[in-house]
Formats: structure tokens, C-alpha cells, sequence
């Protein structure tokens, strides 16, 4: 049987801050909506989720980030954190996309053949968004159908049949990417740390070295101040 690694994961991509400890399979998370307050949220949270697991931080086996896409400045804040602590305690780390967390966050309510096309507001009118299917084989549990992209909201129209969506971009644009098609989709979901968590976990028991220097953001385009 595979070990469970012991993971901390920092989530800030988003609106939503979170931080996770993952021990013995089992999740401790902190999870709050605060866009202004990430730099002020994060380290706390990170010091309760550690406290709640009954471990020290150098018990940990790697650290994970959300790498994006989502805002620039939010990137940076769970990015710097967790390059940070994985330094100060020469342990891996690993940068998770903001859409493959999205999709593991509704794993347990999809067929495990389902199309998942994860989209997040981009603002300017426009989305990141992606298109994955669950795959054990596959880095992290996930296989892209569709990579990371930013587009319209209207280009998502030919992707999203049989589909099942989720992310803000849904909430924003569900009836532009629908109007061709109805699709399940599920409102209101942000990125977590928990789940950003299990993928780093599957990543290392895939081989993953988590270098850090490897660990790099996801902008997509370097026009995005928010």
C-alpha cells in the first residue's frame, strides 16, 4: 500500500485562502473568502492546520501551492509562502494548477468518465479555464483534454457538451457557455488546499522530486493586475 505522505498546502489562486495539512490520508483545513486578506490569513491558518494534525513542520514530506492560473497577486502570496517554508526545511515542492484542484474538489460527485471543464473569471470579460477527465495514470490523478488557456466566454461554447463545469467562471458566464447546450455544473466552488493537498500526495507517489526551482506559476497571460 502506497505511504500518505504528510503535505502542507497553501491556496490563494482565488477569492478563497486556504491552507491544509494532509497526515494519514485525513485533510485539516482552514478555508476563508477574503480577497484583500490572504498575506494576513495564511500563515495563521497554516499554524492551525499543523496544530489540528498533531505534526511539526518538519515532519512534512513536501510542500504544495496553487500555481494558478487566477490572480496575479494572490499567485505570488501562496507562491512565496510556500517557497519560503519548503526552503527553510529542504523539502519538496510542488505547484498545482488551479483547475485541476477544482475538478478533485467535485471528484466524488462525477463519473469517473466525465469530461470536467473547470473555469475561473478571469475578469476583462474572459476565463482560465481547462478541460480534464479523471485518470489514475496520469500526473496527479488528472489527464488534460484541453491545457490551461485564457479565452472569451463565448469560445468555451464548442467544449462544454456532456461536460460537467465548475469554477467562478461558471458562475459568472453559465449561460454564455451553455448556449448551445445544458450541462451540469457546480456553482459556487473555489480552489482548496485539501485537494491541492491529495494531488501533491498522488504526484509524489508518482515519482515527483518537487524541486522547487521546477515549482513555477501559472500566469498564463502577464497582463493580470488584480
Amino acid at each position: 500500500m502506497e505511504k500518505s505522505p504528510n503535505i502542507l498546502a497553501v491556496d490563494t489562486a482565488t477569492e478563497s485562502c486556504s491552507a491544509s495539512c494532509l497526515t494519514d490520508d485525513h485533510v485539516h483545513q482552514r478555508s476563508a473568502m477574503d480577497p484583500q486578506g490572504h498575506s494576513r490569513l495564511l500563515l495563521p491558518m497554516i499554524e492551525e492546520v499543523l496544530r489540528e494534525a498533531g505534526i511539526s513542520k518538519n515532519a512534512l514530506d513536501a510542500v504544495a501551492y496553487d500555481a494558478g492560473p487566477g490572480s496575479f497577486t494572490g499567485i505570488r502570496i501562496g507562491a512565496g509562502v510556500a517557497q519560503g517554508i519548503a526552503l527553510a526545511l529542504n523539502k519538496p515542492m510542488l505547484a498545482i494548477s488551479s483547475l485541476m484542484i477544482l475538478a478533485e474538489g467535485i471528484r466524488d460527485q462525477i463519473k469517473s468518465s466525465d469530461r470536467i471543464v473547470a473555469a475561473i473569471d478571469a475578469r476583462m470579460e474572459q476565463v482560465y479555464w481547462g478541460c480534464l477527465e479523471s485518470d489514475a495514470d496520469a500526473s496527479g490523478g488528472w489527464r488534460w483534454l484541453e491545457e490551461p488557456r485564457v479565452s472569451n466566454p463565448e469560445s468555451l461554447r464548442e467544449y462544454v457538451s456532456d461536460c460537467v463545469g465548475v469554477g467562478s467562471g461558471w458562475d459568472r458566464y453559465a449561460s454564455v457557455f451553455q448556449a448551445d447546450t445544458d450541462c451540469v455544473w457546480h456553482a459556487g466552488a473555489f480552489p482548496q488546499a485539501g485537494c491541492g493537498a491529495r494531488i501533491a500526495s498522488r504526484l509524489l507517489n508518482q515519482g515527483a522530486k518537487g524541486e522547487w526551482r521546477e515549482a513555477a506559476p501559472a500566469y498564463i497571460r502577464n497582463d493580470v493586475t488584480n
